[in-house]
C-alpha cells in the first residue's frame, strides 16, 4: 500500500482545498514534510490517522473544521487518501463532517457526519450508510486499526510501544504478522466442528443404543459449551478468568493507595491553614511584646507626667520656689517692693512672715520640684502614650488567646488526621488480604474447570468411537464423523502451525530489531541487541545481563531508539506493506543517534514520510538523504494570515534527482 494523494479541505489549519502528491519511486521511500511549530504539521499528521480510522470521541471532530471557513459560510470539512494496494488497485476514502455557519469560531460543530470509500473507476466500495464493521473488513485488509499506532507514531511518544505490557506487544506482533488470521482459522473450525458434533447428535439411529449415546454426547456437548463458551469465547472458564483479571486490577489499586494515602484532604488543608496562621499570630506577639517592653522602660516618666498634670489640676504651685526668695528678700528690707514702709501695717510684716513659712514647707517644695521636672522631659502626648501601652496589652491578651486555641486546633487535627492514615491503612491491608484470598479461590475453580473439560473430552471421544462402530449407523451419521474428523485434524494441524509460526516469526522480528538496534544506538559495543520473551516482554540485552527496560533504565534517546528498533523489526516482517509516518522524528536524539538513524530511515517501508522542524533536520542532512527522497514539502502560513497554513513542494537538488526516468 502507497499513499498518492492527500487532500485537506477545511481541516483544522488548511483552510480551503490544500493537496499533496506523496508517491514515492523505488529505491526512494522516503518523502519529507518541514514544519515549525504551529504551522500545522502535526494536523497534518493528525488528518491521515483520521481518514485511516476515524477518531473515539465524536466531539473532536468540531475541533476539526477550520476556523475562518465555519465563520463564512456553510460548508464541508474533511480529509481524502487515495492509495494504490500490492495488487495495483486504486482506492479513495473521504472521511469529514459537513458544517452550518456560526459567527463564534468557538461554537463551530458538525451537523452531519460522513465516510465514503470509492475504487478507481468512481464505484461505492464502502458507503456512508454500510455498518462499520463493512469499513472495518476493507481498512483491516491494509492496516488494522489496533496496529495503527505502529506505522503512524510520534516519535517522542515512542516509549509507550516499549512500556507496553505483554499482551498488547502480542497482539501487535500477532496482528501485524499475520498471525491472528490463523487464530480466526482455528476458531473457525472449533465452531465448525461443534456445529458437525451437534447436528451428528440429531441424526437418528435405528439402534436404540446409539440413541442413548447420542443425548450423552449432547449432555457432554452443553456442559463444554457452558465451561468454554459457544465458539470457545466466554463460559464459566472465561467469565472467572475475567473476575481474576478485575480483581487483580482491583488488587493493584490498593496496592498502589497503601503508598500514597489521600484521604482527609479537607483536614490537611485545615491544618496547613492552622499551622500558617499560628506563625503569624507568634511573629505579631513577639512584635507587640517588644512594643509594650519599650513602652515600660518609659514608664517613669510618664507617671511623672500623670502626676504632674493631678498636681497643676489640685494645686496653686506656681512661682513656689522664686516666691519664698523674694519674699525672705523683702523681710530684710524697711520698705516693701510697692515702696511702702513695712512697719506703717503690723499686719502686712506677718502676713509676708506666714507666707514664707509656707512656702518654706518640705511638702510644697516637693510638690514644687516634681512639677520642675515633670515640666523640663515630658511632650505633651502623655496620655496618648498611656493609651497605646493600654492598648498593647489588651492586644496581647488577644494574641495569647488565639494562640492558644491554634495550638489546640493544630493538636486535635494532627490527632485526627493520625487516626484517619491508621483506620484507612488497617482498612486497605484487609482488602488486600481478602482479594487474594479470592483470587486464589478463583483461580482453583479455573482449573478444576480445565479439569473437567479435559474429562468431558475422553468422554466425548470415547462415545464417538462407540456411535461409530455401530453397523447399521445411517449414511447421515458417516458423514458428520467423517466432517467432524476432518475439522478435528484440520483445527489441530491449523494449531501446531500457529503454535510454531508464533514462535518462527517472534524470533524473525526479534533479530532483526537486535540488528536494527546494534545499527541505531550509539553504545553498539556495549549492548548485545534486544530479546522479545516467549511472554513477549521486551528485554534489553548486554554482556552481563538481560533486563526489562524499567530494569536497564536508559536514557530518553535510548529508549526511543529500542522502540525504533522494535518497530523496524515488525515493519519488516509484516504481511502488510503499509506507508510508515513519522511526527518530530529526531526527537532528543544525540549527534549520532541522529545520523544513525538518518541512514535507516528508508528501511522501513516502501513509504516513509518525515514529519520535521527544522532544528531537526538541516540542510547537510537533507543532502544526505537526498537520493533516498522522492518528494520534499514545507508547510508555513499563508501570506498575511497567521490563521491559516498551507503545503507547497519544495524543489529538490539536482544531485538528487540523478538516475531518474
Amino acid at each position: 500500500m502507497r499513499i498518492t494523494r492527500i487532500s485537506l479541505e477545511n481541516f483544522m489549519p488548511f483552510y480551503g482545498t490544500v493537496e499533496v502528491e506523496p508517491y514515492t519511486q523505488d529505491e526512494k521511500p522516503l518523502v519529507l514534510v518541514k514544519g515549525e511549530n504551529d504551522t500545522g504539521k502535526t494536523s497534518f499528521h493528525t488528518a491521515i490517522k483520521y481518514c485511516l480510522h476515524g477518531v473515539e470521541n465524536r466531539s473532536q471532530r468540531d475541533q476539526f473544521i477550520n476556523r475562518q471557513a465555519a465563520t463564512e459560510g456553510d460548508g464541508i470539512s474533511k480529509v481524502e487518501i487515495s492509495f494504490v494496494d500490492d495488487n495495483g488497485d486504486v482506492y479513495t476514502i473521504e472521511r469529514g463532517v459537513e458544517f452550518s455557519q456560526v459567527a463564534d469560531e468557538d461554537d463551530r460543530s458538525a451537523d452531519q457526519f460522513f465516510l465514503r470509500v470509492s475504487d478507481a473507476d468512481g464505484n461505492t466500495v464502502v458507503g456512508n450508510d454500510d455498518r462499520r464493521d463493512n469499513y472495518s473488513r476493507f481498512i483491516n485488509q491494509f492496516i488494522p486499526e489496533n496496529v495503527a499506532d505502529f506505522f503512524f507514531f510520534d516519535a517522542e511518544q515512542l516509549e509507550k510501544f516499549e512500556e507496553a505490557n505483554d499482551e498488547e506487544v502480542r497482539d501487535a506482533i500477532e496482528t501485524v504478522l499475520g498471525i491472528k488470521e490463523i487464530e480466526n482459522a482455528v476458531r473457525d473450525l472449533e465452531k465448525r466442528e461443534k456445529d458437525y458434533e451437534r447436528e451428528y447428535a440429531k441424526v437418528e439411529s435405528t439402534v436404540a443404543e446409539v440413541e442413548e449415546l447420542q443425548t450423552e454426547l449432547t449432555e457432554i456437548l452443553d456442559e463444554k459449551e457452558e465451561l468454554e463458551g459457544p465458539e470457545g469465547n466466554g463460559g464459566k472458564i472465561q467469565e472467572t478468568k475475567e473476575r481474576i483479571d478485575t480483581k487483580r486490577k482491583k488488587l493493584q489499586d490498593i496496592q498502589s493507595e497503601l503508598d500514597k494515602i489521600e484521604e482527609a484532604d479537607d483536614k490537611r488543608e485545615e491544618l496547613e491553614k492552622v499551622s500558617e496562621n499560628l506563625e503569624s499570630v507568634n511573629a505579631d506577639l513577639d512584635d507587640k511584646l517588644t512594643e509594650r517592653n519599650t513602652l515600660r522602660r518609659r514608664a517613669g516618666p510618664l507617671m511623672a507626667a500623670v502626676c504632674a498634670g493631678t498636681i497643676q489640676q489640685l494645686y496653686e504651685v506656681e512661682g513656689t520656689t522664686d516666691e519664698a526668695d523674694v519674699i525672705n528678700a523683702v523681710l530684710n528690707r524697711q520698705q516693701c517692693i510697692c515702696g511702702e514702709p513695712l512697719d506703717s501695717d503690723p499686719d502686712h510684716r506677718e502676713h509676708l512672715l506666714d507666707r514664707y513659712k509656707e512656702l518654706q514647707s518640705s511638702e510644697r517644695r516637693k510638690i514644687a520640684e516634681l512639677l520642675d521636672r515633670a515640666s523640663e522631659g515630658l511632650n505633651v502626648g502623655v496620655r496618648k502614650e498611656l493609651d497605646r501601652y493600654q492598648r498593647l496589652q489588651k492586644d496581647i491578651r488577644q494574641a495569647r488567646t488565639r494562640k492558644s486555641d491554634l495550638k489546640d486546633r493544630k493538636e486535635t487535627l494532627e490527632q485526627e488526621l493520625e487516626a484517619i492514615e491508621r483506620k484507612h491503612l488497617s482498612d486497605y491491608k484487609d482488602q488486600e488480604e481478602e482479594l487474594e484470598a479470592e483470587i486464589q479461590t478463583l483461580e482453583s475453580e479455573v482449573e478444576s474447570y480445565q479439569k473437567r473439560v479435559g474429562e468431558l473430552n475422553n468422554k466425548r471421544d470415547s462415545l464417538r468411537k462407540r456411535i461409530s462402530s455401530q453397523q447399521e449407523a445411517s449414511e447421515e451419521e458417516e458423514r458428520y464423523q467423517k466432517l467432524i474428523d476432518l475439522t478435528g485434524r484440520c483445527r489441530d494441524a491449523m494449531a501446531d502451525i500457529r503454535s510454531e509460526l508464533v514462535d518462527n516469526r517472534r524470533d524473525t522480528v526479534e533479530e532483526h530489531a537486535s540488528q536494527t538496534f546494534l545499527k541505531l544506538t550509539n553504545r553498539p559495543n556495549y549492548y548485545r541487541g534486544l530479546r522479545i520473551t516467549e511472554n513477549y516482554e521486551l528485554r534489553v540485552l548486554t554482556e552481563e545481563s538481560s533486563r526489562s527496560i524499567a530494569e536497564q533504565r536508559p536514557s530518553e534517546g535510548q529508549k526511543q531508539i529500542i522502540a525504533y528498533a522494535f518497530i523496524a523489526g515488525l515493519s519488516k516482517y509484516a504481511t502488510r506493506n503499509a506507508p510508515v509516518v513519522v511526527d518530530t522524528p529526531i526527537g532528543r536524539l544525540d549527534p549520532t543517534h541522529k545520523n544513525n538513524l538518518l541512514g535507516y530511515y528508508h528501511n522501513f517501508s516502501d513509504q516513509v514520510m518525515i514529519l520535521y522542524q527544522p532544528n531537526e533536520l538541516e540542510g547537510s542532512d537533507i543532502d544526505r538523504i537526498a537520493e533516498r527522497t522522492s518528494k520534499h514539502y514545507e508547510i508555513d502560513h499563508r501570506d498575511g494570515d497567521q490563521e491559516s497554513s498551507r503545503i507547497e513542494e519544495v524543489k529538490l537538488s539536482p544531485e538528487s534527482i540523478v538516475g531518474d526516468d
